[in-house]
């Protein structure tokens, strides 16, 4: 059996809180459900995926990523004495 509402409780404790209990038509609810459940369901449109990458099969390549930068000198500590041209 469906759980019933204690309707008249429930009433009071909304009149005690100075509230008004507003409860829904049945017969609309049912009508709605009726509704939904009519509703064709949406078709499943799977994901297109993207194309695999191409994995290089070349030689790998050492990159140096670490370096002494104290014997390097660097465009803006020569020309510190000189103006800018523009």
């Amino acid at each position: 059996t469906p759980f019933v509402l204690p309707l008249e409780s429930l009433q009071a404790v909304a009149e005690s809180a100075g509230l008004q209990w507003v409860n829904s038509d049945a017969e609309k609810i049912r009508a709605v459900q009726a509704a939904m459940a009519a509703e064709p369901a949406p078709a499943h449109l799977p994901r297109e995926r993207k194309p695999a990458p191409v994995i290089d099969e070349g030689p790998l390549v050492l990159v140096e990523t670490r370096k002494d930068l104290s014997q390097i000198k660097l465009p803006f500590e020569t020309a510190q004495g000189s103006s800018p041209q523009g």
